[in-house]
């Protein structure tokens, strides 16, 4: 183990940068950021400066009225009541104090400087070396399931995308079939008579003026939320198709990679994208296991240019639920389906 004093405004400025490539949230050092308030003001502050941080917080939940099976506000919780706290977080992130970082990894301080050196960064950039080492942070808390993510887990979440999505996935590429029609020389999508069989009767419906297939896309639309047949396909591919060897997602190394290089593209001195792959791929190797991801420069800078085509948005997940995907258009987290 080591530690790494931060001071809290360098840690401010540097908070835009970090929630735009890494996905962060001021809540992933909500510890220290307590440990901070707890030692510096152990008898609280004033009332008059309490007063600039205080933020409204529900107690009592009263569950909003059904709107119906495909609509996830019936599911919305409406505050009934709120009461004031103080926003310790917001407070002491406005005070001159440091906050205290600890890695697993003794080295990771000497390597990073290393790093730094050998491309030509050490003294160019503190906005580099200080952001790499916050991010070795989170992906530490990351792996010892210590990271607060904002996401929401209940009894529903690990069945929803172990079980129930994949079987969405495959409804909706079964729907989003299309065959060629040679009288209008176009694809058309299949809507053929539907055979629904429970192993004791079977059914035949003629799904007549689409009334099956339209319900089963708008509930698709809310609880699944892919927008394309190639979507649904490649993640029934990448995530759900049996693994043989490296896994073929790593939802933390796509994260630590685009927002690397990202980083390097906008703060380093690092003239080419050949390089500034070259030492993302080397400071990922300081984080993750030889393996666990593709070192491939070529390969790397086509997985890069994916997610950006992608429109991605770096998100920290629960570990055990990395690799997976949710629904965009559902807003609860205990109502999956």
């Amino acid at each position: 183990m080591t530690s790494y004093t931060l001071p809290i405004p360098e840690l401010k400025r540097l908070e835009p940068i970090l929630e735009e490539l890494f996905g962060y949230r001021r809540a992933m050092f909500e510890n220290e950021l307590l440990n901070v308030y707890r030692t510096k003001y152990p008898n609280g502050i004033s009332k008059e400066v309490a007063n600039n941080y205080m933020i409204a917080c529900p107690f009592l939940d009263e569950i909003a009225v059904d709107n119906g099976a495909f609509d996830y506000h019936r599911y919305a919780p409406r505050p009934a009541s709120t009461s004031m706290e103080l926003d310790v977080k917001s407070f002491i992130m406005d005070t001159e104090h440091e906050i205290t970082i600890v890695l697993s990894n003794d080295t990771i301080l000497k390597q990073l400087d290393k790093l730094l050196q050998d491309y030509g960064e050490k003294d160019s950039s503190e906005t580099i070396r200080t952001t790499l080492l916050i991010v070795a942070a989170i992906y530490d808390k990351h792996v010892k399931g210590e990271l607060y993510t904002e996401i929401t887990m209940s009894e529903n979440t690990l069945p929803y995308l172990q079980q129930v999505r994949p079987e969405m996935l495959k409804l909706f590429e079964l729907l989003n079939t299309k065959r060629y029609s040679p009288s209008k020389k176009k694809e058309l999508r299949v809507f053929n008579p539907i055979t629904i069989d429970n192993g004791v009767k079977k059914i035949t419906l003629e799904n007549s003026c689409h009334w099956l297939t339209d319900l089963l896309d708008d509930y698709l639309q809310i609880y699944l939320g892919v927008k394309s047949l190639e979507e649904a396909q490649a993640e029934l591919k990448e995530v759900y198709a049996e693994k043989k060897g490296r896994k073929a997602s790593n939802v933390a190394c796509n994260l630590i990679m685009y927002g690397t290089f990202h980083l390097l593209q906008k703060y380093s001195s690092l003239k080419t994208k050949s390089e500034q792959i070259r030492m993302t791929l080397d400071y990922m190797k300081l984080l993750f296991e030889e393996g666990s991801y593709n070192v491939d420069e070529n390969s790397t800078n086509a997985a890069i240019a994916y997610l950006v085509k992608q429109g991605y948005k770096p998100q920290w997940k629960p570990k055990q639920i990395e690799d997976y995907n949710f629904s965009p258009n559902n807003q609860s987290t205990e109502y999956l389906w």
